[in-house]
């Protein structure tokens, strides 16, 4: 009886976990922003960025290095996907170098700022 209770019990416990994951979203500010796609690893370690940079920044962001957005002010956002969690690498890959409007939920948190990427113009 009481193995019966306890793997009810974690059945319950796992569908609300995944209940909860399943619906996270983050939370900010829907935001529209322009700027050039760009491989944070070359960036911030030498301000590399353009269209000489494109095979470099495409190459860089398919190995998993994060994926940016600078814009002509200078602001640098971090990008992610939004949906289920995808790496920003699935959505912006293509567009390295490329100057693009963003729209997406805007977080700040300890100095940083993310953009979860929810549309690509």
């Amino acid at each position: 009886m009481k193995t019966t209770l306890h793997r009810a019990l974690g059945l319950v416990l796992a569908l609300s976990c995944l209940a909860v994951v399943a619906s996270a979203h983050p939370k900010g500010d829907t935001v529209t922003v322009k700027g050039e796609i760009v491989d944070l690893w070359c960036f911030l370690e030498s301000g590399a960025r353009g269209a000489d940079h494109k095979d470099c920044g495409t190459a860089c962001a398919k190995n998993g290095n994060p994926i940016g957005l600078v814009t002509e002010q200078g602001e640098v956002y971090v990008m992610m996907g939004l949906k289920d969690h995808q790496p920003a690498r699935i959505v912006l890959v293509d567009k390295m170098a490329a100057t693009v409007t963003v729209e997406g939920t805007l977080v700040k948190q300890g100095g940083m700022q993310v953009i979860y990427v929810s549309k690509v113009r």
